[in-house]
């Protein structure tokens, strides 16, 4: 243990008064201090008050004791001002207040002010309102006998290299000419408001303008000139859009607007015809009047992506320019191919699929993966189309995106599949896709409580499975609807484990208790060392995190052999299943009465399903082992799928 540390001051750093009265505080701090540092003070003295950099003595509870030259400079306070004051004014107004933050000394750490404890990059604010950037640290300074005295706070002053880093990025993201956003920062507003939009209920609209007959202005006036009209149309773009609008430069002559929370195309028509009406004021430019027109392409949308948007407002404006007119507006429509028409009648159908009782559950069994122990079913959706056959998830999920009808479906496969679950013995469990869109509405949790009474099926046997995309951008409403049903038991499957952006923080955000490793890991887990170290680690976060650990798409013995040495205990798979229809009552009936299988009895009274492309059997080895009985004495034939292979949907597993 270090000796105490005294510090004596010299006499111009004392208040005048300090040799008063013993009441005078300002003398008795200075007092208090030589008693707190005993020996060594000169040495103190020269590492303290001399220091490069700002230093303070502060108390434990966050008032100043003293502070040296360089802290005077860096706040702009003198000594006198300093001593006494909290540290807490050194805060930026507008930063949250320190105690919202939680900050907590670790274990074992004397319990000091919470404005202390802000190590690391922070903004302050100096005397006359300068904004400044600085690292602050700092060390608690103890007793012979390990109490604690005092801490030395230090600020070191990055300003300078926090402003050239924003400045970077500014200039990465910004157009040098126009100040307006480039095209590498479109990207990420556009996603952000096509995500806002979905929220709102809203649409996002693209105004894309091309000026006409720019190339002219260049030739005639030269490119000095050229410029100079440019950023005058930006100026004229980003002062007449609204707030929660984007003004971009694509480059040369091409501008964009993306408009937020557009409620049909009249608005966006609107919008358009007031920036075309902006820009019909003359442009002064080198003492000359300059007329200047516009063609624009109109796209309006919010279930498709970025890329989808900027391609739709690109083909409107091609097409707005195609004749040589002037200031042209052409909204995007998309020329409808065979394959369009198609897609058109089967999104028309599906709309009577649910009426008209089209829609199947097939279930592919979980397993114990030691011993091949049934441990509950995955629901998978399937449509018995009139004219199309068995038709997989892949095939209409897109068109049921297209026509808003995702809830309305999702509400269908949960509320069949916990009626079939309620008939199974009570230690299996289901699992249930549930879409983005839908864990986000109004009543989702409502609509789960209604599908566990109507069917009387046990909220703990019940396992909602969302992808790590969800769980990463959920909305506020999305969390609610999870806290609201795992309060009453049911549990949360994150699926695709490892796929998405950042897994440890999709955890964190959700009370998830099962994560799925998505197949593509597992389809390489025995040949590719890269894919085997990263399972073994998902594998081990998991475990690590006390979470339910299920791989999926096991094919074959040596996939799972390797999982299971590597500590995975459930398992989902061809080799231990493929989807496959639970058998009805009279199948059940009728198998019972001819001892014939159930699934043989399915087999015959389901239409002829089309012609599939082969999908690769799985290892004898495992398909030869007896599979447990499921939710009838006859489920765990049918869940190995031998009839019903030529269903089976390889995206599945």
């Amino acid at each position: 243990m270090r000796d105490p540390v005294r510090v004596s001051l010299p006499a111009p750093e004392l208040p005048a008064n300090a040799a008063g009265s013993g009441s005078d505080a300002a003398g008795q701090r200075m007092r208090a201090i030589d008693t707190l540092l005993a020996d060594r003070g000169e040495l103190f003295q020269a590492l303290f008050l001399g220091a490069p950099i700002a230093k303070a003595m502060v108390e434990l509870d966050g008032h100043v004791l003293v502070a040296n030259s360089m802290m005077c400079a860096l706040t702009g306070r003198t000594a006198e001002e300093l001593a006494g004051r909290h540290v807490d004014l050194f805060a930026h107004p507008d930063d949250p207040p320190v105690g919202d933050l939680g900050l907590e000394p670790g274990p074992g750490q004397p319990a000091v002010d919470p404005n202390l404890l802000l190590d690391g990059e922070r903004r302050m604010r100096r005397s006359d309102g300068t904004e400044l950037w600085v690292v602050q640290s700092h060390e608690v300074v103890h007793h012979n006998n390990g109490t604690p005295q005092f801490v030395v706070l230090s600020l070191v002053d990055v300003t300078d290299r926090r402003r050239a880093e924003e400045d970077l990025v500014r200039r990465a993201f910004t157009d040098p000419l126009t100040g307006l956003p480039n095209r590498r920062a479109l990207t990420d507003r556009l996603r952000h408001a096509v995500a806002l939009s979905r929220r709102r209920g809203l649409q996002v609209g693209l105004v894309h303008l091309n000026i006409d007959r720019f190339k002219a202005v260049n030739e005639t006036l030269g490119h000095e000139a050229g410029d100079l009209l440019l950023s005058q149309v930006a100026d004229r773009l980003r002062w007449s859009t609204r707030v929660e609008d984007t003004a971009v430069r694509l480059g040369a002559d091409e501008f964009l607007v993306v408009a937020e929370d557009v409620e049909d195309l009249d608005g966006l028509r609107a919008l358009a015809d007031r920036l075309l009406a902006v820009l019909d004021e003359p442009f002064v430019v080198a003492e000359r009047e300059i007329n200047l027109s516009a063609s624009v392409g109109l796209t309006l949308g919010v279930d498709t992506t970025p890329d989808d948007l900027l391609r739709q407002a690109q083909s409107a404006l091609t097409r707005a320019k195609a004749d040589g007119s002037r200031a042209r507006i052409e909204v995007y429509e998309g020329a409808l191919s065979h394959g369009d028409i198609d897609q058109l009648q089967l999104e028309t159908d599906l709309r009577h699929a649910l009426d008209n009782e089209e829609l199947r559950l097939f279930y592919q069994p979980i397993v114990h993966l030691a011993d091949e122990t049934l441990l509950g079913y995955e629901a998978l959706v399937r449509w018995q189309h009139p004219t199309r056959g068995l038709l997989p998830p892949a095939a209409f999920l897109a068109a049921a995106e297209d026509n808003r009808l995702t809830s309305k479906l999702g509400a269908w496969v949960l509320r069949r599949a916990c009626l079939d679950a309620a008939t199974w013995p009570d230690d299996l469990r289901v699992h249930v896709n549930i879409s983005a869109r839908h864990l986000a509405e109004e009543g989702f949790s409502d609509l789960v409580a209604d599908a566990l009474e109507e069917s009387g099926l046990p909220a703990q046997r019940l396992e909602l499975e969302i992808t790590e995309s969800t769980a990463l951008f959920a909305a506020e409403a999305t969390l609610h609807s999870v806290a609201v049903v795992t309060d009453h038991g049911v549990t949360l499957a994150l699926d695709d484990f490892g796929t998405g952006y950042s897994a440890i923080t999709a955890l964190h955000r959700l009370p998830i208790h099962t994560v799925k490793i998505d197949r593509s890991f597992v389809a390489d887990v025995v040949t590719e060392p890269a894919t085997a170290a990263l399972v073994q680690g998902l594998l081990q976060l998991g475990r690590g995190m006390g979470l339910q650990v299920i791989a999926e798409g096991i094919e074959d013995l040596d996939q799972a052999e390797w999982l299971l040495a590597h500590g995975c205990a459930m398992a989902q798979g061809y080799a231990f299943g493929r989807p496959a229809p639970l058998p009805s009552p009279a199948e059940v009936f009728i198998a019972e009465m001819t001892d014939t299988p159930a699934e043989e009895v399915a087999g015959e009274l389901l239409d002829e399903p089309p012609a599939r492309p082969a999908v690769p059997e799985p290892r004898a080895e495992w398909m030869d082992r007896p599979h447990r009985p499921g939710p009838s004495d006859d489920t765990g034939a049918f869940a190995t799928g031998t009839l019903f292979d030529e269903l089976a949907d390889p995206e599945d597993d």
